[in-house]
C-alpha cells in the first residue's frame, strides 16, 4: 500500500501534525544535553512542519537538517523556522546521503511500510557513523481500531530486535508527557542508541 504524502499535506488530512514538538522533547533536551550539543552534525527524518527540528535547533551548535518526503511539508517548515545552521530537505530517506552524529526519531519509523523497516535500520547505520547516536520517541501502539496504519505499531523487543545488531540500547524510558490522546502506557517509549564502534 503506497500512501501519498504530499496529497494529506495539500488537503490538511495530517492526525499526526500536532502544531508543536512532542511535549517530553524538553526533557530529551536536557536529559541529553551533553551528546545534542556536541555534534556536529544532526538529521531529523520525516520531519514534517519541524517543530521538533527547529526545538533541537535551539541546544544544538552544530548543523542540523529536517528532511521530509512532501515538498508541502518542508515549505511550512521553511515558513515558520529559520536560524543559522538550520536546513531544510525534500527527499527520501532510503536515498539520502550524508554523515550525521545524531539522528532524531520521532514517528518516522512507525510511517514506513513494515516490509521497509530492516532498510530504515540498515540506513540509519548508514547515516550514522560509527560512536553516533540515534535518539528517538518510537510510537509503539498507534491504537486506531479498523485502520491498517501508517502509523504501524511495533513493540520495544520488536525495535531491539531491529537496532540490536548496529546499535547498542544507551537509554530507555517512557515519555513523561505526550500529546493528548497518546496518554497510556505503552504507547510511546524514549530511546538513545549507539553506533556499535
Amino acid at each position: 500500500m503506497s500512501f501519498d504524502w504530499s496529497t494529506r499535506y495539500r488537503t490538511g488530512e495530517t492526525p499526526w501534525e500536532k502544531g508543536e514538538p512532542h511535549p517530553e522533547l524538553p526533557f530529551l533536551l536536557v536529559e541529553h544535553r551533553g551528546l545534542i550539543e556536541e555534534a556536529g552534525s544532526i538529521l531529523v527524518p520525516g520531519c514534517g512542519f519541524g517543530h521538533d527540528a527547529h526545538l533541537i535547533h535551539a541546544t544544538a551548535k552544530g548543523r542540523l537538517i529536517g528532511l521530509d518526503l512532501a515538498q508541502e511539508a518542508i515549505d511550512q517548515a521553511e515558513a515558520r523556522y529559520s536560524g543559522e545552521g538550520l536546513s531544510w530537505g525534500v527527499g527520501d530517506l532510503f536515498e539520502w546521503q550524508g554523515s550525521y552524529e545524531l539522528v532524531f526519531e520521532h514517528t518516522c519509523f512507525c510511517a514506513i511500510p513494515v516490509g521497509r523497516r530492516a532498510d530504515y535500520v540498515a540506513k540509519m547505520a548508514e547515516l550514522i557513523p560509527k560512536g553516533g547516536h540515534l535518539l528517538g520517541i518510537f510510537f509503539l501502539n498507534p491504537d486506531h481500531e479498523g485502520e491498517e496504519g501508517p502509523p504501524f505499531g511495533v513493540t520495544a523487543a520488536e525495535l531491539s530486535e531491529f537496532f540490536g545488531r548496529d546499535f547498542e540500547l544507551i537509554w530507555s524510558k517512557p515519555p513523561s508527557k505526550t500529546y493528548e490522546g497518546r496518554e497510556g502506557e505503552g504507547r510511546e517509549r524514549s530511546m538513545l542508541w549507539q553506533r556499535r564502534r
